[in-house]
C-alpha cells in the first residue's frame, strides 16, 4: 500500500511539471503572436536552462528565436537557433506556414553545413534482420494536410505522397460535388415551376420532375458526404508517408495556404507537369 501511495505522488508531481512546462510554453507563444519579442528571448532562455521540454516544443520555440532574431537583424542568433532544432531532430524540415522563405533559405545553409561537420554514421545491417523503415509525417505537414482535405476530400492525400489514392479520391469528390451543386440548384429550379404551374394538367408532370430531381439530389449530397467523411477517417488513420519542403515545392504542392510574421497570406494551387 505504501508502495503504491508513493507511486501515485510521483507519478502527480511529473505531471505536475509537465503542465507546468506546456503552460510556460503557451506563455512565450502568446508573447510572440502578440510581438513581444523581448520576452519572448527572455522566458525562452528560462525554458532551455530549465530543460524538461519535450522536443516537439522546443522545436517550436527555437523557431519562434529564430524569427525573433531575423526580425532584429541578429544572424548568428538566428543561425545558432536553427542549429539547435538540428541538434534535436537532424532531418528536420520547416514548415513554409511558420517562417518565411528568406528563413528557410537560411535554414537551409545552416543545415548543410550542419550534416557536413555531422555525417550520418553509416552501419552495415545484416539483411535477415532489417527491419521495414517506419515512414512517419511531420505534425505540421499532417495539419496543412488535413485543413486541405477538409476543404477537398483527396488533397490531404496528394499533400503527404499518397498520388494513387489522392488522385481517386480527389477526381470523385470533385464530380460528386459538382454534380451535386448542379442538381441543387435544378432541383430547386424545378420546384418553383411545380409550385408555379397554374395549368392542372400540367402539375403532375411538374412534380414528377421535381420528385424525381429531389432524390437524385439527396442520393448525390450522401455519396459526397461518405466521400468526404471515408477521405478524413483514411488520412487520419490509414495514412502514412514522409515529404521534406523541397519536395513539396517540385512535386505535390497541389494546394497550399501559407502564412508568415513577414508576409500576407498565400493561397496556392499547382498540376504537376
Amino acid at each position: 500500500m505504501m508502495k503504491r501511495k508513493l507511486f501515485i505522488i510521483i507519478l502527480l508531481i511529473g505531471a505536475s511539471y509537465t503542465f507546468a512546462q506546456e503552460v510556460s510554453y503557451q506563455k512565450v507563444k502568446r508573447m510572440y503572436e502578440r510581438f513581444e519579442y523581448e520576452n519572448v528571448i527572455k522566458l525562452s532562455d528560462q525554458l532551455i536552462e530549465q530543460g524538461g521540454v519535450s522536443d516537439s516544443l522546443m522545436i517550436d520555440i527555437y523557431i519562434m528565436r529564430a524569427n525573433t532574431f531575423f526580425l532584429r537583424e541578429d544572424d548568428i542568433a538566428t543561425r545558432k537557433s536553427f542549429e539547435n532544432i538540428l541538434t534535436i531532430k537532424k532531418k528536420y524540415t520547416p514548415d513554409p506556414s511558420n517562417i518565411s522563405p528568406k528563413l528557410i533559405s537560411i535554414f537551409n545553409e545552416v543545415k548543410t553545413e550542419y550534416l557536413r561537420q555531422h555525417p550520418d554514421v553509416v552501419q552495415t545491417q545484416d539483411s535477415t534482420h532489417t527491419k521495414p523503415e517506419i515512414k512517419v509525417i511531420d505534425p505540421s505537414t499532417m495539419k496543412s494536410a488535413i485543413v486541405q482535405n477538409i476543404l477537398l476530400p483527396g488533397l490531404g492525400q496528394l499533400y503527404i505522397g499518397n498520388n494513387t489514392k489522392g488522385w481517386l479520391t480527389t477526381s470523385v469528390s470533385t464530380l460528386s460535388l459538382g454534380a451535386m451543386i448542379y442538381l441543387v440548384l435544378n432541383t430547386k429550379k424545378k420546384e418553383d415551376a411545380y409550385l408555379n404551374e397554374p395549368d392542372k394538367l400540367l402539375i403532375q408532370q411538374k412534380y414528377d420532375d421535381y420528385n424525381k430531381s429531389y432524390k437524385i439530389r439527396n442520393v448525390l449530397i450522401i455519396s459526397y458526404a461518405a466521400v468526404w467523411l471515408y477521405s478524413q477517417i483514411d488520412l487520419l488513420f490509414f495514412s502514412n508517408g514522409e515529404r521534406n519542403y523541397q519536395d513539396k515545392l517540385s512535386n505535390s504542392n497541389y494546394f497550399n495556404i501559407t502564412s508568415s510574421q513577414l508576409s500576407a497570406l498565400q493561397i496556392n494551387f499547382r498540376v504537376p507537369l
